[in-house]
């Protein structure tokens, strides 16, 4: 009973750490929006978009498959793997600058790789304490750096220019690598202290990642093609003004990936959160959709300024999308813990087309075009999910489930 009264302690503690960390997100965003211009406010989306995707080609799923090996007391010189992928992180960032065209900024775009690409490493390998206590520090500590830095700069000096964006962007991103560098260190010691650890298995270990990296390649390819797809057809300024509906669809979208890191780190436990999740995106879901429409545009004008006040009619669109893309994506996390990244796979090949296809279709209608090409490619992947969870299910015995509160 103590366990289970100290397991919805520990949500509620999520819960609290992840909505004060989405005010302080759209803090930082209101500051960016005034801080730099709206077609400086795209250029600077273009950056770290670009950046994230590339830390999710060279790095992402170490992590996890880090998790899962320590799920199997498989925990010793887990350093190397972790360095392997920071030195293949600095290849991949090296040749994206080419591809992006940030030569200008060709340092900055690789140093922000690397410190990205230890914060990415450390959040996945922190889900392995079914508390939680590192992943809800990182989630909370990234917006307050980011909101003392970007805050200081612009309440300080006043608008800035892209180039500055850019150095702000690396001081925030260099102060939380080494801050994770210090967590790593902090997990290793109780890890090491509680069990009984033996060697990677190799095979096992590039296994998971493998099938977990291509996962995310094309979950990040799904969530930053519309940046990419903008910035070729409708320029910087739409991207600038499209930061808005990102602001807005990251809040609900950063919720509900909560949501689902902490179901996943229940199945990693044994322990079948569903039901508390699903009921906590309906309420939030609700909320929003009745909200929205009557708060967008004095909202946007009071934050943002007058100057994005033309985003306020689709914004409701895009937290409609952020609402069916998480639900499949909590569904999802089932497919995960049993290795069923391929069909996973399957499902986002399937999405990106409809996404492309519609995104083709309704091309000319800008932000709206870009709604509807979201929806409808949420939607089929939100389908593809539920008949994978039915199809695919966790077993978690009477007995698991007794221990487990």
């Amino acid at each position: 009973m103590p366990k289970s009264t100290n397991s919805n302690g520990n949500f509620i503690k999520l819960i609290f750490v992840t909505l004060l960390s989405m005010g302080l997100t759209m803090i930082s965003s209101f500051i960016l929006a005034h801080m730099l211009s709206v077609a400086d406010r795209g250029g600077f989306q273009l950056f770290v978009t670009s950046i994230s995707y590339v830390v999710t080609i060279s790095t992402g799923g170490v992590g996890f498959a880090i998790a899962l090996a320590m799920r199997k007391k498989q925990y010793l010189h887990w350093r190397r793997y972790f360095s392997l992928f920071l030195i293949f992180a600095i290849l991949v960032a090296n040749l994206a600058v080419w591809f992006f065209d940030f030569t200008q900024a060709h340092f900055l775009f690789v140093l922000n790789v690397v410190f990205t690409a230890i914060l990415t490493m450390t959040l996945e390998k922190s889900k392995i304490d079914p508390a939680m206590r590192i992943y809800r520090l990182l989630t909370l500590q990234q917006p307050v750096l980011m909101v003392l830095i970007y805050g200081t700069a612009y309440y300080g000096f006043g608008e800035q220019s892209l180039e500055t964006g850019f150095y702000l962007l690396s001081t925030f991103s260099c102060i939380q690598a080494v801050a994770c560098l210090l967590y790593l260190a902090k997990m290793d010691r109780h890890f090491r202290k509680e069990n009984q650890v033996s060697e990677i298995d190799r095979t096992f270990f590039f296994k998971t990642w493998a099938k977990q990296n291509l996962l995310q390649i094309f979950g990040a390819t799904t969530s930053s093609l519309d940046k990419f797809l903008i910035m070729a057809l409708m320029g910087n300024y739409v991207l600038g003004l499209y930061t808005v509906c990102i602001a807005f669809d990251s809040l609900m979208t950063k919720f509900i990936n909560m949501l689902a890191d902490y179901y996943y780190s229940g199945l990693l436990n044994r322990q079948n959160r569903l039901k508390a999740v699903l009921a906590v995106v309906a309420l939030m879901s609700v909320g929003a959709i009745v909200c929205v429409p009557w708060l967008a545009e004095p909202v946007i004008r009071f934050f943002f300024s007058a100057k994005y006040i033309e985003v306020a009619p689709v914004l409701v669109l895009f937290i409609l999308n952020a609402i069916i893309a998480g639900l499949s994506w909590v569904l999802s996390q089932n497919m995960l813990l049993l290795g069923k990244q391929v069909q996973l796979f399957t499902r986002q090949i399937i999405a990106i087309a409809v996404f492309v296809g519609l995104f083709y279709l309704f091309r000319n209608e800008q932000l709206y075009g870009v709604a509807y090409a979201f929806i409808g490619s949420s939607l089929v992947r939100l389908l593809i999910s539920i008949v994978y969870y039915f199809k695919y299910p966790v077993h978690i015995t009477q007995t698991e489930k007794t221990e487990s509160v």
